[in-house]
């Protein structure tokens, strides 16, 4: 669905809906390349002149807790916001270490664990912009909760 920033005193805080989990942990994945790699408003290359390799990257984040799994039904999003801290992490270590602005996430996402490919394009000034340095996903006050029929995030990139 969407992001929006919100009033923060140092980082950035954000608000991400998605109608399902996957949503959510697309979005805001979207999110922070975004924040990191805003697009250019105008390029010097045209997209007939310059021609991007998509590059493919497989992708595995396990949050086990090797704890005795509690059968309680209530709705609690505990381990999804573990995992969507973990994942974020994940890739901004890739997108920091391999230089790749990621763009398209064909994920599963479980309880404790997603797995899959994200894609993207390896950086390049003429065509993605420099954006915010963000130096880490903050698990403080993060929270996942369901809406009626959408899903709400609230995270903190420490920047």
């Amino acid at each position: 669905m969407t992001y929006r920033e919100l009033d923060h005193t140092a980082d950035i805080l954000l608000e991400v809906t998605g109608i399902s989990i996957h949503e959510l942990f697309c979005e805001a994945a979207r999110a922070l390349m975004e924040f990191i790699y805003p697009p250019r408003k105008s390029s010097a290359y045209s997209s007939s002149h310059h021609t991007l390799d998509i590059i493919s990257i497989p992708i595995t984040v396990d949050i086990n807790r090797n704890e005795e799994k509690n059968e309680n039904t209530d709705e609690s999003y505990e381990s999804y916001e573990l995992l969507v801290q973990a994942f974020l992490s994940e890739l901004l270590f890739l997108t920091e270490t391999e230089y790749i602005v990621f763009s398209k996430y064909d994920i599963t996402i479980e309880p404790e664990k997603v797995y899959g490919t994200v894609q993207g394009v390896v950086f390049d000034p003429a065509l993605h912009s420099g954006g915010i340095g963000v130096k880490g996903i903050s698990y403080s006050d993060l929270t996942i909760q369901k809406r009626e029929n959408t899903y709400m995030l609230t995270i903190i990139f420490d920047i």
